[in-house]
């Protein structure tokens, strides 16, 4: 009798630490949730609007680079997912900093995100928007505020994230980084 209670108490024991170590996110990624945008419903349509703020990089060499973006030209572009297995559309936030060399795509769909930015001739991404389509970039933050005839996405970076090229070169965006997305409702 004994020995079968140890039996159960070390099986319980290693589905613990199974489920400990194998259930674990990589550090790019936490559990999603669903997004509050008014534009969440929609299946399609395009937005204009304006992006505000500054992006803190680390490029390849360690350098620290600000990308501007103030009252810079922005756009939500939504695209229906015939389909519908997760969400009814694609929720696509397009902006380019002041000077317009550098370009930003902000991504949704389900419960998750994907991240891009154009920026030295190159594109760097980190997306989550996979199969399941229930994860979220880990130390991207975000949240929407609406008015009458406008809704502002708010992104905020709180902890470093790794953007890559071709699954190689990296830059960084550091904390402290946000962006504002002004899309009118028209």
């Amino acid at each position: 009798m004994y020995i079968t209670q140890l039996r159960i108490l070390f099986a319980f024991l290693l589905m613990f630490i199974s489920v400990k170590i194998f259930g674990q996110y990589s550090e790019y990624a936490i559990d999603g949730s669903e997004f509050n945008s008014v534009f969440q419903n929609v299946e399609s349509g395009s937005f204009k609007g304006t992006v505000n703020g500054v992006l803190i990089i680390k490029d390849s060499e360690n350098k620290e680079i600000l990308l501007d973006f103030q009252g810079s030209p922005a756009k939500l572009e939504i695209e229906k997912d015939e389909h519908e297995v997760y969400d009814v559309s694609y929720k696509k936030y397009f902006g380019k900093t002041t000077s317009g060399k550098s370009r930003i795509e902000y991504q949704t769909y389900g419960s998750a995100n994907s991240l891009s930015i154009r920026f030295r001739g190159g594109l760097y991404e980190l997306s989550l928007i996979d199969g399941a389509c229930d994860l979220i970039i880990n130390g991207l933050e975000y949240s929407y505020k609406s008015e009458k005839s406008t809704e502002y996405l708010i992104l905020r970076i709180t902890k470093e994230i790794k953007l890559n090229k071709n699954h190689e070169e990296l830059i960084k965006l550091l904390p402290d980084s946000t962006l504002i997305f002004a899309i009118q409702r028209n």
